[in-house]
């Protein structure tokens, strides 16, 4: 075997461990713009709306910055890499060029819920824990981005 097809080989080889080592963390955010009749409103569904789907909401949650951080929901399994933890980390600004009726003010809203994968052979303890990165899931974002909406209803009375 000749020395070029030899490195070749040897390349195709170990370029997939060089491509997994340089995997980047994707952001999943759910995003839409949501009328309300006040900003008010809109951040006590957000708040609810969070606080609904058994993430604990407490001193991450911002009205003057507009966001939310919740804090870690944790799913613990006996397996490495099974158990994973979540937040939710959701914010809105004022939208410039959604129009809105007269008595509404329109948002957008985006809502992102990062996940984190326990790596420890010691999986169940949460002291022993090693979290890693872990793709965004973007269908809970999506189930709290309905609840905001369903809280708000359609913001006429």
């Amino acid at each position: 075997m000749n020395t070029p097809s030899l490195l070749s080989a040897l390349l195709l080889l170990i370029a997939p461990g060089f491509l997994a080592c340089a995997t980047v963390h994707k952001e999943i955010p759910a995003e839409r713009t949501i009328s309300a009749r006040t900003e008010f409103e809109l951040w006590q569904a957000l708040r609810i709306a969070v606080d609904m789907s058994d993430y604990p909401v407490g001193g991450g949650a911002d009205p003057g910055e507009r966001e939310i951080i919740s804090g870690w929901k944790l799913d613990l399994a006996p397996y490495k890499g099974k158990g994973f933890r979540t937040r939710v980390l959701a914010s809105y600004v004022p939208s410039k060029d959604a129009a809105s009726a007269a008595p509404l003010e329109a948002f957008d809203v985006t809502i992102r819920v990062e996940k984190d994968t326990n790596e420890s052979y010691r999986s169940l303890d949460p002291s022993y824990a090693d979290w890693q990165a872990a793709p965004d899931d973007l269908a809970t974002a999506k189930t709290i981005m309905q609840r905001v909406q369903s809280l708000l209803g359609s913001g006429e009375r």
